[in-house]
């Protein structure tokens, strides 16, 4: 009782903060703090993931091909936070689909999927990709919520089948950090996991060594302090030989492009016993 007092005391002071003049420099105050406005964005963000509705009920009923990103803004939420299915950036997402659409018949693997909103979108880019993901997410979501009809994955082979892209994903429910590459190489590798640094080290070497060389790695949380295991990987990876660091990344993207000379017959080794150090050596 008292926390729902209490939510509905704040609930009122920042209705009021935005509609009353007299409070409004108040909020604005809060506001521009970086730390606060961050907080506040980062939380609300998170609430519109959780509380958007299935991928293919939330997918316009006339939708039926993927011609570029426009086709795809029912991804996101329609506000500042904009996220929804998605959980991307509008300048992430925009920044992903063009550099997936630019190349030429792209091979991608995607580690973490939840919803599958990025799935989604990389398909519609022209790329095939393996997706995988240990359901983690869709088993906290029907913990809290109750089983529903149908899971995570159900509702997004349902959105992929409708837009004519099922035969390009491939979705694998399986564990990131055992899981073994394929015999083939990729374009680029998305990594969006939240791992302790030492266990998503050896995932990133793993899909390192399955990039073709000139082929892209994506760290989304690279620039997230608040995810520090991902910003760690990030800043041990920036002193690599035959790389380049893509500058300035969109959103919290960190963006890797592997070198397209010196990297045949070599392997990435993340030392995680020093502070920005990471090294290339044979095999």
């Amino acid at each position: 009782m008292a926390s729902g007092r209490i939510s509905a005391i704040l609930a009122s002071l920042l209705t009021r903060a935005v509609k009353n003049r007299r409070f409004r420099p108040v909020l604005n105050d809060v506001l521009a703090d970086p730390g606060a406005r961050d907080a506040i964005l980062h939380r609300l963000g998170t609430l519109l993931w959780h509380t958007s509705d299935r991928i293919d009920h939330e997918m316009p009923p006339d939708l039926s091909s993927v011609s570029g990103l426009g086709d795809m803004l029912w991804l996101f939420s329609s506000n500042y936070a904009n996220r929804g299915n998605a959980m991307l950036m509008l300048e992430e997402a925009s920044w992903l689909y063009e550099k997936v659409n630019s190349m030429p018949d792209p091979q991608v693997v995607e580690v973490g999927r939840a919803k599958g909103g990025t799935t989604f979108l990389l398909a519609a880019a022209g790329a095939r990709v393996l997706s995988i993901d240990n359901g983690a997410q869709e088993t906290s979501h029907a913990r809290r919520s109750g089983a529903g009809e149908i899971g995570y994955d159900g509702a997004l082979a349902n959105a992929l089948r409708r837009a004519g892209l099922e035969k390009r994903v491939d979705l694998v429910v399986a564990d990131a950090t055992t899981f073994q590459p394929p015999n083939k190489e990729f374009d680029l590798a998305y990594i969006d996991v939240m791992l302790p640094t030492e266990i998503l080290a050896p995932v990133v070497e793993k899909w390192w060594e399955a990039l073709k060389p000139g082929a892209t790695l994506v760290l989304r949380d690279g620039r997230e302090p608040r995810v520090p295991s991902q910003q760690a990987i990030a800043d041990r990876m920036r002193h690599l030989d035959q790389t380049t660091m893509v500058e300035p990344a969109p959103g919290v993207f960190t963006v890797i492009e592997k070198g397209t000379v010196g990297q045949e017959g070599t392997e990435l080794s993340i030392d995680l016993t020093e502070p920005k150090s990471a090294k290339i050596g044979p095999n």
